[in-house]
């Protein structure tokens, strides 16, 4: 956003210096990046008068002007055909820079010198396209700077605005902010449209509104026996400071009122729009249409168009169309003011990726109000200029006026947010000067606050206390202290999830961060059916591409896309985890997505680096399996057993599922084939993924307390038994423990067998018991008591047999 100085204070009487109007600003938050000397590229520049125009001796289409100037006279060659004796014009002399950054030299002509050049509108910026010389007033002083001459002696503030105050985009109300600061009155421009035409606007052009919920307000005049030309110097050196090129007179006004009032307009020929109609429609799919800067554009259906009779003409608030460009032929036109739907533009400038000054204004939000203020606006600058004809009447369709935003006003809560002890009449004083209205509601006993309708980011009583400090001062708000220091500090979740990061760091994995977001092809590559819960995602309204087009629901693909990158890279072995939160919609769209905390990881090729103690074999099911415990034991999650299960994307038969006090909270295995092949991994790879959050509601958080030495042996048993494979050793474990009871201290599987002397589907599993009491030492009769319970149960429950 681009403010020139001079401009301002047409609304607004400012003593301030750009520099301090800057500091003001930037104290208000309306942060003032730069503030340019908009003269300082015309200082170099001249102003002369011609005295003598000769023919060139050998060159027919040049001519050699003398031109008086403060210091002397200089020989000047130009092509120019415009000029005569007595004409004052810009003059560069050797050494000066245009601004275009163009150096100015001595030029030899077959035998004449050059001493310097005459300035066209062109070559001073203020016009696309000028062959003529620019001609300056003939009461011009000689001696006066350029720039005051051009209108350009002005300074331009460079703000970077924030998304919340897209109504200072707009003078008039950029001017409302600095009066509320400086304490000073507004000067709104004054102005009134005569009809000037006999003939109705409803006589010349039918326009119909389809689509009303994108459109709440749409409202346009037509102007006749139209003149294309060039703008008055005082419109392109206002363009020029807000940094908009000037292009023709028509053009030029309605860009300057949207710079006024912050409201886009279009025009339209209105002999190029079919039968003379204007529909506000929603595009069908893939219709076509050619914009003005000549790209031919397929739309999407929904986005909203300005279309004739046949096609559209004009995507709404982003682009027009060539077919209906304005042209130095065109003699009637139909200007458009509007209000569309903030996030139908926003939405329609992404999908067909146009930034325009309109998409950006239409898209940010506006003032509905202003719609009709900048048509009239328009027409009376357009009759004071002789540009056109104003035929007689406004169309303006589907405006409701918003209901007031009434906002409970406790100046108490605003001194309590904001740490100050202001008197209520204090407050109001500066909502007066925001030009807020006052509502009583006596029966209630309470006031209201109105915001003025340009406003749109006031909305609660937090809004109020910041346009109190802002207009008051954050300087001279008091510093306040709390009463006592406050040590911030992790929570026990977040302490928890810090804990589980370090340990595996400690065991040699690298953590990795990746992206929150996939596309539904994802879910293909993971080997996800359709239905499948993982797909049901958080979508994005408006995503930057398809593979961002929805937030994740697992953290897989960010594990296998880093194991397949490094992989391509030559670096299979690697061992990587991740640690962030996954999404998971609810039942009714409005309402916020569940993100739990997941824990996934990867392992990848050799387990080891080869060594001479080492071998260097490829990890299995059972490394992954091995760090699960490991990281269990360590944060003392209890009760967990790892059972026969499934995940699409994990190998049927080699995938287990982690379970704590009987409820899953992940799973562990090797990849699938197929996935396995789609992410081109080809050593071996086992992947897990916990949910930490349910992992921490299983965590003893009781403090560790210290258990002394055992003061008594341990009984050693080992058993071997053969037992259908169906059974797993939790199992069995399960079993011996129940037997056991406390006297069971150990339960560890040593050796599983499959093979000769084992029948058909069996296997021999042999275990290793340790009993203890403490404060007794066991009887060899008790452990066998116990020995012979295990093995009778174990033989009703599982078939077993004691192997010989």
């Amino acid at each position: 956003m681009r403010v020139s100085y001079r401009w301002l204070q047409e609304y607004v009487p400012v003593e301030q210096s750009p520099e301090e109007l800057a500091e003001l600003l930037t104290m208000a938050g309306l942060e003032v990046d730069e503030v340019i000397n908009l003269g300082a590229a015309y200082r170099s520049l001249k102003i002369g008068q011609v005295t003598s125009l000769q023919p060139h001796p050998r060159a027919g289409q040049l001519l050699v002007c003398g031109i008086r100037l403060p210091g002397g006279e200089v020989t000047v060659v130009t092509a120019a055909t415009n000029l005569k004796v007595g004409d004052k014009v810009p003059v560069a002399l050797p050494g000066s820079i245009l601004p275009d950054g163009k150096a100015i030299q001595p030029v030899e002509f077959q035998g004449v010198v050059s001493q310097g050049m005459l300035c066209s509108e062109e070559e001073l910026g203020l016009a696309r396209k000028s062959e003529e010389i620019m001609v300056l007033p003939r009461d011009t002083d000689l001696n006066t700077d350029l720039p005051a001459v051009l209108g350009l002696d002005d300074h331009v503030l460079v703000l970077e605005l924030t998304p919340n105050r897209a109504d200072c985009y707009g003078m008039l109300n950029f001017a409302r902010e600095v009066a509320a600061l400086t304490g000073s009155q507004v000067k709104m421009p004054q102005f009134s449209v005569q009809d000037e035409l006999e003939q109705s606007i409803h006589d010349l052009v039918t326009v119909e509104v389809l689509n009303p919920e994108l459109a709440p307000r749409y409202a346009g005049r037509v102007f006749l026996n139209v003149k294309v030309g060039e703008s008055p110097l005082w419109l392109k050196t206002r363009l020029l400071a807000a940094g908009m090129r000037p292009i023709n007179n028509l053009v030029d006004l309605t860009n300057y009122v949207m710079l006024e009032f912050n409201q886009p307009l279009h025009a339209f020929d209105l002999n190029r729009m079919k039968d003379r109609k204007i529909v506000v429609r929603a595009a069908r799919e893939n219709e076509l249409i050619q914009t003005l800067d000549g790209e031919e554009r397929k739309l999407r259906a929904g986005q909203l168009v300005i279309a004739d009779a046949e096609r559209p003409q004009c995507i709404a608030g982003v682009m027009g169309a060539f077919d209906s460009e304005v042209t130095v032929a065109t003699n009637s036109i139909f200007l458009e003011s509007a209000y569309f739907l903030p996030v139908s533009i926003r939405r329609t400038a992404q999908e067909l990726a146009i930034r325009s000054e309109a998409a950006i204004r239409f898209g940010k939000g506006l003032d509905p109000e202003s719609v009709t203020l900048a048509l009239d606006r328009v027409a009376f600058l357009v009759q004071q200029l002789k540009i056109a004809q104003v035929a007689k009447g406004t169309i303006d369709l589907n405006f409701r006026p918003p209901a007031a935003r009434k906002i409970w006003f406790r100046p108490e809560r605003i001194n309590a947010l904001l740490g100050t002890r202001l008197e209520k009449e204090e407050i109001m004083a500066i909502f007066q000067r925001l030009n807020f209205q006052t509502e009583e509601d006596k029966a209630a006993g309470k006031t209201y606050l109105v915001p003025p309708s340009y406003r749109l980011d006031i909305e609660n009583e937090a809004d109020l206390a910041e346009e109190v400090a802002r207009i008051y001062g954050y300087n001279n708000i008091p510093a306040t202290y709390p009463a006592a220091q406050i040590v911030g500090r992790l929570t026990p979740e977040q302490e928890f999830s810090a804990k589980v990061r370090n340990l595996l760091l400690g065991l040699g994995l690298t953590e990795i961060i990746t992206y929150s977001f996939l596309g539904e092809k994802m879910f293909d590559r993971l080997n996800i059916p359709e239905g499948h819960q993982l797909r049901q995602t958080v979508k994005m309204m408006i995503p930057l591409s398809e593979e961002g087009s929805m937030l994740r629901t697992t953290l897989l693909p960010g594990v296998l896309e880093s194991l397949s990158y490094n992989a391509n890279r030559n670096h299979h072995d690697l061992q990587v985890f991740e640690i962030a939160h996954v999404y998971h919609p609810k039942e009714k769209a409005e309402e916020l997505p569940d993100e739990p905390l997941h824990l996934a990881g990867g392992l990848s090729g050799r387990i080891n680096e080869p060594g001479w103690n080492q071998n260097d074999r490829e990890v299995d099911f059972y490394d992954g399996k091995g760090l699960l415990e490991t990281l269990f034991d360590h944060l003392r999650v209890e009760g967990v057993r790892f059972r026969r299960g499934e995940h699409p994307a994990m190998h049927p038969g080699r995938t287990a599922v982690v379970e704590v006090a009987g409820h899953p909270v992940g799973f562990v295995g090797e990849i699938h084939p197929a996935v396995k092949k789609e992410f081109d991994l080809t050593t071996p790879v086992i992947l897990f993924e916990l949910n930490l959050d349910l992992l921490w509601s299983a965590v003893d958080k009781e403090i560790i307390r210290v258990a002394p030495l055992p003061k008594f042996p341990p009984v050693l048993r080992d058993l071997a038994l053969v037992l259908p494979e169906k059974f797993s050793a939790q199992a069995v474990t399960d079993l011996f423990r129940e037997i056991g009871g406390d006297k069971l201290e150990a339960v560890n599987l040593f050796d599983v067998y499959q093979g000769d002397k084992i029948p058909a589907g069996c296997r021999s599993m042999a275990f290793s018991l340790t009993f203890r009491t403490p404060d007794r030492t066991l009887q060899d009769d008790e452990v066998n008591t116990i020995m012979e319970a295990i093995i009778a149960a174990a033989a009703e429950r599982f078939g077993a047999q004691l192997r010989s």
